[in-house]
């Protein structure tokens, strides 16, 4: 679970902070006796405020969740399977399945910024005047990055993301492999990967 505005206490084993999904606030306990794994308890915004104003309370309300664990009224989930419920289960499988997405989406935009930099220095190498389909390349690149941060990048459903055809014209770059790698990498991985947000 990515929580914004998080603190952590790691004397105490535990992190407060918002989760935009349940639009809760979250305090998270980290369990260390069974491998390594989280519960998730929801808490007011009051006692998120502990944090800074009075961290005694706080401890107290972590170690009253721990003890009870998934019998406290604010227990949410556990990462831990066994201990949820069947409708806990679900939300558990929920959130991994959005971090899952999530992190299709980071991984795209890090090979998108990797294309740009080896478009960088394909023009640095390559002293050529006509960089005019690269350049265009560059906008649509910087077009993509900014639909992928608002959200509205379509899924490929399959298709690839066209990187290839911008470089294509380009023979006096075939020696410039990374190039052609790093457009090739951007477009299986978002054809292969990102069928579905």
């Amino acid at each position: 679970m990515k929580l914004v505005s998080e603190k952590i206490n790691q004397q105490h084993y535990f992190s407060v902070g918002y989760d935009p999904i349940s639009e809760s606030y979250i305090l998270v306990q980290v369990i260390t006796y069974v491998g390594y794994y989280n519960r998730y308890f929801k808490i007011s915004k009051e006692e998120y405020d502990w944090f800074e104003h009075d961290i005694n309370k706080l401890i107290v309300l972590n170690q009253e969740c721990y003890v009870q664990n998934t019998k406290h009224p604010k227990f949410f989930f556990s990462e831990y399977p066994i201990e949820n419920t069947p409708e806990q289960n679900e939300k558990l499988k929920f959130y991994m399945q959005t971090e899952y997405q999530q992190n299709k989406k980071r991984v795209l935009r890090d090979k998108i910024l990797n294309f740009l930099r080896e478009i960088d220095k394909a023009e640095a190498a390559a002293s050529i005047s006509d960089f005019g389909s690269l350049n265009l390349c560059r906008i649509w690149l910087e077009n993509i990055l900014e639909k992928l941060e608002n959200g509205i990048l379509p899924s490929s459903n399959g298709d690839t993301i066209g990187a290839m055809k911008y470089i294509s014209q380009h023979d006096c770059l075939s020696v410039i492999h990374d190039l052609y790698e790093a457009a090739a990498d951007v477009d299986t991985y978002y054809s292969n990967e990102c069928k579905e947000w």
